[in-house]
């Protein structure tokens, strides 16, 4: 088992993108979002961090931190989930490898943001 799967599916939940797509991924939270306003929110987050607007990122990291843990399951859900998170995440590495980097990369940009707000 991978330390990064196991420590990804063990952090606040947040919203990823992969590809050309987007995820909340976290403690018991692995989901496809498709909503517009859920993802324009994210546009809106790289943008400020783009920006290094400082505001305004502390307000998107927050807004999707709390969308993100709207897909939460309950616990009871938790180990399906999390296989079903694993396999997408071997999926990913084994496939698109460019992907899975980047989303390393998110994680821990992530990390640092959560530090700091």
């Amino acid at each position: 088992m991978s330390a990064f799967k196991e420590s990804l599916y063990e952090k606040k939940c947040f919203i990823y993108q992969v590809g050309e797509d987007y995820y909340a991924i976290g403690a018991n939270t692995f989901a496809k979002i498709t909503d517009s306003p859920e993802t324009d929110n994210i546009e809106l987050f790289q943008n400020a961090l783009k920006k290094e607007n400082e505001r305004q990122i502390a307000k998107y990291y927050e807004k999707i931190t709390r969308i993100a843990n709207s897909y939460r399951v309950d616990a009871r859900e938790h180990y399906k989930l999390r296989d079903k998170l694993f396999a997408f995440l071997d999926d990913l590495q084994k496939n698109d490898a460019q992907s899975f980097q980047a989303l390393q990369e998110q994680v821990s940009l992530v990390d640092s943001l959560a530090e700091k707000f």
